[in-house]
C-alpha cells in the first residue's frame, strides 16, 4: 500500500472538514401564505472562494443551484426531486428562481398549494464534490386556506369628492407577498388583477361596493367596501401612502419611515381646473396614536434652514417622502405624518393617518453568526451580525473583543482568514446606547483540524492508514540496518545472521618512478 505524504493527508482532512467561507442567509425563517397566492422566499448566499486541495488553495466554480422541499420543521434533509434545479429544463412551473449564481438565491412560489406547507432549502454545488454546500435550516412556509381578504383604503373617508384619487389595497392578515386578485364592483368583475386598485379622477360612476379575492381562490372574497363620490370641488389626485403604519426602534438606533405620495394635479376653482405645483413638504409629530394633528414646529420643513439634525428628509418633491430619524430618543415615541403644500391653499394635503414609532429602551442586542459552530480553523471566514429583536433599520454599533473597542461600526463584522489571535469573546452595542450591550459571543480559532467534522468511518480509515504507515516505516528501518537470513533444516534451529560489512576491494598501487626505484635500491 502506498504511503501518503503529510501534505496529501492534511489536504484530505481539510476537504472532509468542510469548505471555508460559504454562507446562506434567509431573512425570513418562516412565512405565511394563503392558498392561491404568490410567495417569495428571499435568500442570499456567499459562494466559496477557495478550498484546500493537497495543500494548495483552489478557487472553485459554482456550477449548480437547487431548491428542495423538506418535511422536517425548519430542518433541511436533502430530498428529490428538486422543486428547482439549474441543471434541469423540466422545472415545476409554479416555482421560479429569481436569483443567480453570484449572491442572490431568491425563490418564488406561484399559486401556493397545501402541499407547499413545508420547509424549503437552498443548496449550492461547485466543480468539486467535496465542497457542495447546503445550510441545515431553511424557510418554513405555512399555508392557510380560505382566509378572507380585506380592503384597505388610502383615505379614511369613504365619501370622496369628484376629481379626487383613492387607492384600494387587497390584503390578507397572513399573506405579505405579491397577490394576483380579482376585483369586483357591485358584483361585476373588473379588469385589474394587481393587489392595488387605483381610482383616479373620481366621478359619481365610481360610487359602489368594491370586493376582492385571490384569483385562484374565490373562498377568500373580502367584505364589501362602500365608496361614495360627491360633486364637491377640491384638489384632484393627491394621496400619501405609508407602507408601514407602525414600526419599532431601539433608543439610539436609526429608523427609516418609507413614504410615497401622488402630488395633486389640479384644483377645481369655480368650474375651472387650475394646475397645481408642489412648493413645500413637511413632517409633523403627533402624540395622539396614529391621528394626525397639525402642530408646530415641524420635525422637518423644506422651507426651513433650522431643521433638527436628527431628522433627514430622504425624499423629493415628486413622489418620494421618506423620512429618516437618527439616534432615536424616547420623545420620538409618537406618530409622524407627511404634508404637502402647493401653490394654492385649496390644494394642501395631509393623510389622516401617519406612521407610529414605538421606541424601546435598553433591549440587549444579540450576535448572530454565519456559522453554527463557534470553533474554527485557521484561514476560515465568519460574519457576525449585531441585531435586535425590535429594530429593523440601519444600525451604527460599537464592536468589542474581550472588552476592547474595535474600529468597525457597521452592523456586520467580517472576520476573514482567521488566525489564533481572533479567538476571544465578542460583544456589540448601539453606538449611542451602551445599555444595549449584547451577551458575549465566544469564538475559538484552532491551529489543528476539527475532527468532529469527520464521520466515524473516515476516522477509522485514517487510523488504518496511520497503522500501515508505521508498519512500513518499521520494516524499512530494519531493511536499512540488515536483512534476515533464514535457514532451515531437519533437526536444526532457524538462525538469523546480520550481514557483515563488505571490505572495500584492494586498490592497485601506482607505478613507481625511476627516482623512487633508485632510492630504494640505495
Amino acid at each position: 500500500m502506498a504511503v501518503w505524504d503529510k501534505n496529501r493527508l492534511w489536504g484530505l482532512l481539510f476537504l472532509l472538514a468542510g469548505a471555508v467561507g460559504q454562507t446562506v442567509i434567509y431573512p425570513l425563517t418562516s412565512t405565511c401564505a394563503v392558498r392561491g397566492s404568490t410567495a417569495t422566499l428571499p435568500c442570499t448566499f456567499t459562494p466559496l472562494k477557495t478550498f484546500s486541495d493537497g495543500g494548495r488553495e483552489v478557487p472553485p466554480e459554482l456550477i449548480r443551484v437547487v431548491w428542495y422541499q423538506s418535511q422536517q420543521h425548519q430542518l433541511c434533509q436533502l430530498n428529490k426531486p428538486f422543486v428547482y434545479d439549474s441543471d434541469s429544463k423540466n422545472h415545476k412551473q409554479r416555482f421560479e428562481y429569481l436569483g443567480d449564481k453570484k449572491t442572490n438565491c431568491t425563490l418564488q412560489i406561484r399559486d401556493v398549494q397545501q402541499r407547499d406547507h413545508a420547509t424549503f432549502c437552498f443548496r449550492m454545488e461547485v466543480d468539486h464534490t467535496k465542497v457542495h454546500f447546503n445550510i441545515s435550516r431553511g424557510v418554513t412556509v405555512r399555508v392557510v386556506d380560505s382566509t378572507k381578504m380585506r380592503i384597505i383604503s388610502s383615505s379614511d373617508d369613504k365619501k370622496l369628492s369628484r376629481g379626487e384619487t383613492v387607492t384600494l389595497l387587497c390584503a390578507s392578515v397572513c399573506t405579505f407577498h405579491q397577490l394576483e386578485v380579482t376585483w369586483f364592483k357591485d358584483g361585476h368583475a373588473l379588469s385589474e388583477t394587481g393587489p392595488s386598485l387605483e381610482l383616479d379622477f373620481l366621478t359619481a360612476e365610481d360610487s359602489g361596493n368594491y370586493t376582492c379575492a385571490l384569483k385562484a381562490n374565490m373562498e377568500t372574497l373580502s367584505e364589501p367596501y362602500s365608496l361614495q363620490v360627491t360633486g364637491e370641488t377640491g384638489a384632484v389626485g393627491q394621496t400619501v401612502n405609508y407602507p408601514f403604519t407602525s414600526t419599532c426602534a431601539v433608543t439610539g438606533s436609526t429608523a427609516t419611515l418609507p413614504c410615497t405620495f401622488t402630488p395633486p394635479k389640479s384644483v377645481d376653482q369655480r368650474g375651472r381646473e387650475v394646475p397645481l405645483k408642489i412648493v413645500r413638504v413637511l413632517w409633523y409629530q403627533s402624540h395622539c396614536y396614529q391621528l394626525y394633528q397639525l402642530t408646530k414646529p415641524s420635525v422637518y420643513d423644506s422651507d426651513s434652514t433650522n431643521n433638527k439634525p436628527r431628522y433627514q428628509y430622504l425624499g423629493d418633491m415628486k413622489t418620494n417622502c421618506t423620512l429618516q430619524i437618527r439616534d432615536v430618543q424616547q420623545r420620538d415615541n409618537a406618530s409622524f405624518s407627511f404634508r404637502m403644500g402647493v401653490n394654492h391653499r385649496g390644494g394642501h394635503f395631509t393623510n389622516g393617518t401617519g406612521v407610529t414609532v414605538r421606541v424601546t429602551d435598553g433591549i440587549q442586542m444579540r450576535i448572530i453568526s454565519s456559522s453554527d459552530d463557534n470553533k474554527f480553523r485557521k484561514k476560515e471566514n465568519v460574519t457576525l451580525l449585531c441585531a435586535s429583536v425590535c429594530t429593523f433599520h440601519h444600525l451604527e454599533v460599537t464592536w468589542f473583543k474581550d472588552g476592547c473597542i474595535l474600529s468597525e461600526t457597521g452592523s456586520s463584522l467580517q472576520l476573514s482568514s482567521l488566525t489564533v489571535e481572533d479567538s476571544g469573546n465578542y460583544t456589540c452595542a448601539l453606538k449611542t446606547n451602551m445599555k444595549t450591550l449584547s451577551e458575549p459571543h465566544s469564538l475559538q480559532v484552532e491551529a489543528g483540524v476539527k475532527l468532529d467534522k469527520v464521520d466515524n468511518l473516515t476516522v477509522a480509515r485514517l487510523l488504518l492508514f496511520s497503522a500501515h504507515t508505521v508498519l512500513i516505516l518499521f520494516l524499512a528501518s530494519v531493511i536499512l540496518k540488515g536483512r534476515v537470513v533464514c535457514r532451515s533444516g531437519e533437526g536444526q534451529q532457524q538462525t538469523a545472521e546480520r550481514l557483515v560489512a563488505v571490505q572495500p576491494p584492494d586498490v592497485p598501487e601506482e607505478p613507481r618512478t625511476n627516482e623512487e626505484e633508485r632510492g630504494q635500491a640505495v
